[in-house]
């Protein structure tokens, strides 16, 4: 997961990254790294795996594929059609739907065409990257598409995540959001930031859904299940 050749410094970064890493796929699986070409796919993707098993979500994304023609033929579709296509057993289906909806909209309203190929270069990485700024589409969601697709060079990650992974012990707490992601950047290969992100991903997914705002132990809501890091045994002792 980590770099080769590190300074003592980065290595101990990476080992904390790794047992955070750990701890949370512990608890979520680790899963096979989608890898696409498709920046539009990626973002899909990351929509249909939140909260969902594995293979459900690599399922839904091939029924979408077989159903319409194209991400414009998508785009048209009702949030209905939708959830049919994704099933009624889907986790979470009409929102799943209804966010799918609200994605491929904001990229349409954004480039006004839903084939963007044209833009996974170096001048337009700067353009698929400004998209939060002018759409409702996360900025970690953008970041790990990117990284999906073009591998390039940036650790997935909002303010509620960086200050997750830090309450975990991820980094150092001194550390700013914008020291220590280069830190991250600097110590992870492409995999492993997308193994830590899509983990922490998942946690917050489930602390947000319980109406928490504050970062939670891995165990968090996790039934009759032990905190794979043991943060809630030092709490316990205090």
């Amino acid at each position: 997961m980590a770099k080769t050749s590190a300074t003592p410094a980065s290595s101990a970064l990476a080992n904390d990254l790794n047992r955070v890493c750990e701890a949370l796929e512990e608890r979520y699986g680790r899963r096979k790294t989608a890898k696409t070409n498709d920046f539009i796919e990626a973002l899909v993707y990351q929509i249909l795996e939140l909260g969902a098993a594995e293979k459900a979500a690599r399922d839904a994304l091939k029924r979408i594929r077989d159903e319409y023609v194209d991400w414009n033929d998508m785009r048209v579709a009702t949030v209905r059609e939708l959830e049919d296509v994704l099933g009624a057993k889907y986790y979470r289906v009409r929102e799943k739907a209804e966010d799918l909806k609200h994605l491929l909209a904001d990229l349409y309203t954004a480039f006004r065409k839903m084939d963007l190929a044209d833009l996974l270069n170096a001048e337009g990485i700067e353009t698929l990257r400004a998209l939060p700024e002018t759409t409702l589409i996360r900025k970690d969601m953008v970041e790990r598409a990117l990284l999906m697709v073009l591998e390039v060079k940036v650790y997935p990650c909002d303010e509620d995540q960086f200050k997750l992974l830090k309450f975990l012990g991820g980094v150092p707490k001194p550390l700013t959001m914008q020291q220590g992601v280069k830190k991250i950047e600097e110590t992870l290969d492409t995999d492993g930031m997308l193994r830590l992100s899509r983990g922490v991903r998942e946690h917050m997914h489930v602390i947000h859904n319980a109406g928490e705002s504050e970062p939670q132990f891995v165990n968090f809501q996790w039934a009759g299940k032990a905190d794979p890091l043991g943060m809630d045994k030092s709490k316990k002792k205090k």
